[in-house]
């Protein structure tokens, strides 16, 4: 599907130009929001930005994932991105800049793993025990584990009306994603308990005081749960990783994983972890879940 053009950023041709190196609509997609949010944030086009904008951002940038509210790799992400624009505007012989102020940057940030990190199949279960008694704590890590959700997806969920039903399937409706995620079945009726017995409050997960849930509250409980569990301390994205992990393990294609996790087919090749099968196998006699079980009341 064609996307409009008419972006705030740069010029509509010199974007267009630059859009058909991606391979992927969410490609163009991740690119499009980095460098909007950039330009958002100078409160500037991209041609105009100086070092000092860049400076700004990158301190910017350093405190929200200081803060835990993002991770330092999607700093080093979006960084990448933000490079690769200014470069390619460089080589169309845009003279009024930018030079390439973000490259500098990316030699101090984080680098990837050659796979992602995730959490092993006998600390996930205790985890799941040891949110057993919260009903939302519970249902947030099935969503993560079992449906591939980002605690930014489960932090800008608003209400029922984000999941749907087509046949005997059952989706979210998440900001951000072209394409519905599928919720596996077992994930569907923890959900569904959880529907049942929450506070009709603007947002469909939230704190105390009934508002919107935040990565730091996602952050803050996976400390929590991980203590009380007596296990190391693991992120949220790490449970989220085993989600393509699973798939993978139980022989899903690279384009399947993408499509559930809501990423390129490129960036997807992280989860192809050989050994987390081989472990995934081991613990299956016992007291693997890839099946998560309601909790017992």
């Amino acid at each position: 599907m064609h996307q409009n053009t008419n972006i705030e950023f740069a010029d509509s041709k010199l974007w267009d130009l630059f859009r058909k190196q991606f391979k992927s609509s969410s490609t163009e997609a991740s690119y499009r929001s980095d460098i909007g949010e950039f330009c958002r944030f100078c409160k500037k086009s991209f041609r105009d930005v100086t070092e000092k904008d860049v400076r700004r951002y990158y301190g910017f940038m350093k405190e929200r994932a200081g803060s835990g509210e993002i991770s330092p790799l999607t700093v080093t992400k979006k960084f990448r991105e933000l490079h690769s624009f200014a470069q390619f505007l460089e080589e169309q012989g845009e003279n009024r800049g930018p030079r390439d102020f973000f490259y500098p940057y990316l030699k101090h940030m984080e680098k990837e793993r050659k796979l992602a990190r995730s959490v092993p199949v006998e600390d996930m279960d205790r985890l799941l025990d040891a949110a057993s008694d919260n009903q939302m704590e519970y249902t947030i890590l099935t969503l993560m584990y079992r449906a591939g959700l980002a605690s930014t997806e489960i932090a800008a969920l608003n209400r029922e009306e984000d999941f749907v039903i087509y046949g005997e399937d059952s989706f979210a409706l998440l900001s951000g994603r072209e394409e519905p995620c599928y919720i596996p079945k077992d994930a569907w009726e923890i959900l569904m308990d959880y529907m049942e017995q929450r506070e009709k409050y603007p947002s469909f997960f939230y704190n105390r005081s009934g508002r919107r849930l935040n990565t730091m509250y996602v952050s803050r409980m996976m400390k929590k749960l991980c203590a009380k569990a007596g296990v190391p301390n693991y992120s949220a994205e790490a449970v989220r990783n085993c989600c393509a992990f699973n798939l993978f393990a139980y022989g899903a294609s690279a384009r399947q994983v993408a499509g559930q996790m809501g990423r390129t087919e490129q960036q997807i090749r992280r989860y192809r972890g050989i050994s987390y099968k081989g472990h995934l196998g081991r613990q299956a006699d016992s007291l693997v879940k890839i099946r998560i079980e309601k909790p017992e009341k």
